[in-house]
């Protein structure tokens, strides 16, 4: 297994930590409601996504034992951003699985679809 193609979800995790590791994130423009979750669900959901790439398989087990990582990578996410003055949260948590879900599908749809070509 070539560690250069887990560079690109080790970034990305990494940028995930960086970012959350601001005391204070910037407030959504506007004042839209649940803009965080958003946000949560795009930065997980290209974890997902790029992990898929990585693993480059078509089979599910991998493929869930990936999400479950990245479930609890997410867990270990909230819980250290109390150390910054952030309110980790359950519905923060659900949007980063539920977005990591997202990306792991997507990408698992799109490896099938060019096998299939």
């Amino acid at each position: 297994m070539s560690a250069r193609r887990w560079t690109p979800p080790a970034l990305w995790a990494a940028l995930i930590l960086v970012l959350t590791s601001i005391p204070t994130p910037p407030q959504a423009p506007g004042g839209i409601p649940h803009l965080d979750k958003v946000v949560h669900f795009a930065l997980y959901a290209g974890l997902g996504w790029l992990v898929v790439r990585a693993l480059r398989t078509r089979r599910r087990r991998p493929l869930a034992s990936a999400l479950l990582a990245i479930a609890l990578f997410a867990g270990f996410d909230e819980w250290h951003q109390r150390f910054f003055g952030r309110d980790p949260g359950l519905p923060d948590w659900i949007a980063d699985v539920i977005g990591a879900s997202a990306g792991v599908m997507a990408a698992s749809r799109v490896r099938d679809r060019e096998a299939a070509l």
